[in-house]
């Protein structure tokens, strides 16, 4: 059987977006059998700081399904962008909103694509808040926490229409120091350090198609951060 492997997705993905990276996990080169968690654009866009619980009850669904189904008693999670910040929740063991998750017991990795470990934003200063209080770092010494981050846009004031627009995502994500920074047009490499985890910065891949390509899950990009899994 192959091993399973969850992936979660971040603020205004769909499953389908990742279809294709699935399909490309599972050849035989990576023998992973992949469940994408069924979170969708809404769902998404109505997630904020006031409450992170349906999206992390979704991921913890998929995990107990892809376990399940392949009789596997532990798994890798890849997460993208903010996914990320929402699976380190689901590891721990500590109420979140009167919830309590524990997933660290069903997971041997997990593996962050383009996520922001820190943030400045208002819209999710209680959720980093309260995963740097409660879970600084690879807090958990029996996961393995892999941090992977594209570098490949510059933030430039007066730089291009995609530069500046980078510029005012690292801004608004890592701060002033951090905005001519590189980053993959919305992650600065700075943010996406986890303090303790094995950490990877690629060449000219961007956070996601729209963006630039190639983003995380083509496979010109896979080909570069695949040696993590």
């Amino acid at each position: 059987m192959a091993q399973p492997l969850v992936f979660i997705g971040g603020y205004l993905s769909q499953p389908s977006d990742f279809i294709a990276l699935a399909a490309e996990l599972e050849r035989p080169h990576y023998n992973y059998c992949v469940f994408i968690t069924p979170i969708g654009r809404i769902r998404w866009a109505l997630t904020r700081d006031w409450d992170f619980r349906p999206v992390i009850s979704m991921l913890a669904r998929t995990v107990q399904y892809a376990l399940a189904e392949t009789g596997a008693e532990q798994l890798t999670i890849l997460a993208y962008s903010v996914g990320g910040v929402t699976a380190r929740i689901y590891l721990g063991d500590q109420p979140y909103l009167g919830s309590v998750y524990d997933g660290r017991r069903y997971v041997s990795q997990l593996i962050t694509l383009g996520t922001p470990h820190t943030s400045l934003e208002r819209w999710t200063a209680k959720l980093y808040g309260f995963v740097d209080a409660t879970y600084p770092g690879a807090f958990y010494d029996d996961v393995r926490y892999v941090s992977i981050v594209g570098k490949a846009l510059q933030g430039r004031k007066d730089g291009t229409l995609r530069e500046r627009m980078a510029r005012a995502s690292y801004l608004n994500v890592a701060g002033a120091p951090f905005a001519d920074g590189w980053g993959d047009g919305i992650t600065a490499v700075a943010n996406a350090i986890l303090p303790g985890a094995e950490f990877l910065a690629v060449s000219n891949v961007y956070h996601s198609p729209f963006h630039g390509k190639p983003w995380y899950g083509d496979p010109e990009a896979l080909a570069q951060w695949s040696r993590v899994l």
